[in-house]
């Protein structure tokens, strides 16, 4: 804050009130405040000019794309809680490859936000970190240590998925594999894991969170001779582009191929498709994360909060026994 005041020309103390939203300080002189703290790259601790104001009203939420409709839960379950509690929300939205998660919350926190929920965040633990030493964050879908986090039991939810494709008779499964970074990696351990215990070779594919890719990458597994019988796939999307490739090759599906996605989203859910896929009630995590948040803003200095739910599996239409 001094170097903002010192290169802006003005007191710490009128820089204070701008970043406030107070009453008293030109527009020009906040034009000019704003100007110098972007180019210096400061964000005020929003949490102690709420305090200090007495008017921490805003949630900026984050959501990693709009076309996966587990996040679209996610911010209706933060709309329950925030509309109870007269909460703004100030929406940003990242990309689905995860490059614009800085920008996006750098955004939020230009916007004076008091505290960002952010579900499916792709930047390292350590930006993340960084970032939420200016502006709280409550972490969603992703267990980030050092900071508020709100997750499903990804590693129970993996296993419960391949423990049913297991007890339908499929010994070859194939996990179609979301990228592995900071947060992500529990999916593909649970499933691993239910494998090698069952005395079974795991089949990993590499791929990505859109449908398009999903459909190209789990072709050439389809394509060989001994293809699996089953396909887990790391979400609802990339499920439903593991049916689109099923569809062009003539599978049928559950006799040729069992499907098994991830999520519970609408596109699961819509006739038919029917996919068989493991709920994580997005919706309640949101709630869940604008709980916490309350009590972030209530209390700065508490220790970091998990929240932790279990996920269910959702049976449909698209696993069956394995094929003879």
């Amino acid at each position: 804050m001094a170097d903002v005041a010192r290169e802006a020309g003005v007191s710490k103390a009128l820089v204070s009130i701008a970043y406030r939203g107070v009453a008293g300080v030109s527009e020009d002189t906040k034009r000019r405040i704003f100007a110098t703290g972007d180019r210096l790259g400061y964000r005020p601790n929003r949490i102690a000019a709420s305090l200090r104001s007495k008017a921490s009203t805003t949630f900026g939420v984050f959501l990693l794309e709009l076309r996966n409709d587990v996040f679209a839960d996610t911010f209706d379950g933060v709309r329950d809680v925030a509309e109870v509690h007269d909460k703004h929300l100030v929406l940003g939205i990242g990309e689905i490859d995860g490059k614009r998660d800085l920008r996006a919350l750098d955004n939020l926190a230009r916007s004076r936000v008091d505290i960002v929920i952010a579900a499916g965040l792709l930047a390292s633990d350590e930006e993340i970190r960084d970032f939420a030493a200016s502006v709280p964050v409550i972490s969603v879908m992703r267990l980030i240590p050092g900071v508020d986090s709100v997750v499903s039991d990804n590693h129970l939810g993996a296993q419960t998925a391949t423990r049913h494709l297991l007890g339908l008779g499929h010994t070859r499964v194939a996990f179609l594999a979301n990228p592995q970074t900071d947060g992500y990696l529990d999916r593909q351990r649970g499933y691993r894991e239910l494998m090698r215990e069952a005395g079974l070779q795991p089949q990993v594919i590499p791929s990505a969170y859109s449908r398009d890719l999903a459909a190209r990458d789990i072709g050439p597994a389809l394509d060989s001779p001994d293809r699996p019988t089953a396909v887990f796939a790391h979400n609802d999307q990339a499920a439903m582009g593991v049916l689109d490739a099923a569809a062009s090759r003539g599978l049928r599906v559950p006799a040729d191929l069992s499907v098994v996605g991830y999520d519970n989203t609408a596109v699961s859910k819509a006739p038919g498709t029917e996919l068989t896929t493991v709920d994580i009630h997005g919706r309640d995590l949101g709630r869940e994360a604008a709980t916490i948040a309350l009590q972030r803003l209530a209390d700065p200095a508490m220790e970091p909060a998990v929240g932790l739910s279990l996920p269910s599996l959702v049976v449909r239409r698209t696993t069956g026994q394995a094929p003879h």
